[in-house]
């Protein structure tokens, strides 16, 4: 049975088909599935080139297509994603969807393979790209410096490993081992699709579906079969480490890991992490970058599948003991319940904008729909109820959960010429 997903809102003109295999994988297989994306979105055997892809979405009225790579924890989600117009704003009501929809299957079940294997100068070419990207992740500074504590926080599991893999792997791979690879994720991957937009006039999209994928989206496996939080890295000692690269820029980073996490926690957390650092009425943003002038920026993040939060700033390396003064008496203002009134309204008022923008984008809606359909197994929960619950969230849970965090991690990415 195909796991169809329907989210409709009229306010659009537009439709968006997203088609998820999201799978468990080690490591060799993340770099593989970096790979396997870029493949996959330039050739097919209908459309052999990227121009014959090209082509063929502008004779759609202009639909957009991609495959997309993305990780919910430790699951690796697989994306091939495309957005058309609705029949009613095209000239004679001219329908698309059945066209769209041909095309995504063609590009799923029908990809550039020969006896078993890709084509070799497609994979070549595209392994190319995947190094680039891996190569240059250490161009952004703060982007690097929060990957490497993601790597350190979480090491052994798959979320610790770069989104692209690493250039061995990368390197290793070939045209018969991305097809073992892509057979692997027919098989062994939780399948749905999620259509969102205006779905006035196509009632039955599910019977066009099941009719164009012949049962092929079938799942073998539900999405509570895979582990979205492998717990490897227990150790909740202090652990301070540093690296110096050849630049004027320095970054701090710390870990929190955060104990006993249940479904409910969720929303506090999120406000907690505003509180924190996510917003820019945060306590981090406030003190650490207006009032210490210690970084041009300063953010925290909270993770949902990974039970962490990791605080991260751009700074000159020789406040690097004040700049962890700082937060951590920030840490103990939260514990010690040192929160102002203005702090913590600003920080629901913040979390409850950021949700009603989703409302204003069918590729957003989609995406907090998946999200919470992996991290709860359920697919109840609406955008109002989201809203609902942080809105419900009081001063005092905050207070409490924040007792359940812990330092794990700082990290000093320091630069050689950082005076």
């Amino acid at each position: 049975m195909v796991n169809i997903y329907k989210i409709n809102n009229k306010k659009f003109k537009s439709i968006y088909f997203s088609v998820n295999f999201i799978m468990q994988l080690n490591r060799k297989e993340i770099s593989e599935n970096a790979v396997l994306s870029q493949v996959m979105a330039k050739s097919c055997k209908k459309y052999v080139t990227q121009k014959d892809i090209m082509k063929q979405l502008y004779s759609l009225y202009g639909s957009n297509f991609d495959v997309n790579i993305e990780k919910y924890g430790d699951l690796f989600n697989l994306e091939f994603r495309i957005e058309c117009i609705n029949k009613k704003y095209l000239p004679n009501n001219i329908d698309v969807v059945d066209s769209v929809l041909e095309f995504l299957y063609n590009i799923i079940f029908e990809p550039s393979v020969d006896n078993l294997e890709f084509n070799k100068d497609l994979v070549e070419r595209e392994k190319i790209s995947i190094l680039e990207k891996i190569n240059s992740k250490k161009d952004d500074k703060l982007k690097y410096g929060v990957l490497k504590t993601e790597e350190m926080m979480c090491k052994g599991e798959p979320f610790g490993e770069y989104i692209y893999g690493n250039i061995d792997d990368v390197k290793n791979i070939t045209s018969k081992s991305l097809y073992k690879r892509y057979y692997d994720m027919l098989n062994n991957s939780y399948i749905n699709i999620v259509i969102s937009g205006n779905l006035d006039g196509y009632e039955n999209i599910d019977k066009n579906i099941n009719t164009i994928f012949n049962s092929k989206l079938d799942s073998k496996l539900k999405i509570n079969d895979l582990d979205k939080n492998i717990k490897l890295n227990t150790n909740y000692n202090i652990l301070e480490t540093e690296e110096t690269q050849d630049t004027t820029q320095s970054v701090i980073t710390y870990g929190l890991k955060i104990n006993n996490v249940s479904d409910n926690d969720f929303y506090v957390l999120n406000v907690y992490n505003s509180i924190l650092g996510g917003t820019p009425s945060s306590k981090l943003f406030q003190n650490f970058r207006e009032k210490e002038s210690l970084a041009y920026t300063v953010r925290s993040r909270y993770y949902r599948f990974k039970d962490m939060i990791i605080i991260y700033a751009g700074i000159q390396k020789k406040n690097y003991e004040k700049a962890k003064q700082v937060i951590n008496n920030e840490l103990h203002q939260i514990e010690i319940g040192n929160i102002t009134d203005e702090e913590f309204n600003s920080a629901k008022d913040s979390l409850i904008s950021d949700l009603k923008e989703w409302n204003d984008s069918k590729i957003s809606l989609a995406k907090m729909f998946m999200m919470n359909l992996v991290a709860t197994n359920t697919t109840n929960i609406s955008l109002q109820e989201m809203i609902d619950k942080i809105d419900s969230v009081t001063k005092q849970d905050v207070i409490e959960i924040s007792k359940r965090i812990n330092i794990s991690r700082i990290f000093l990415l320091g630069g050689s010429h950082d005076k």
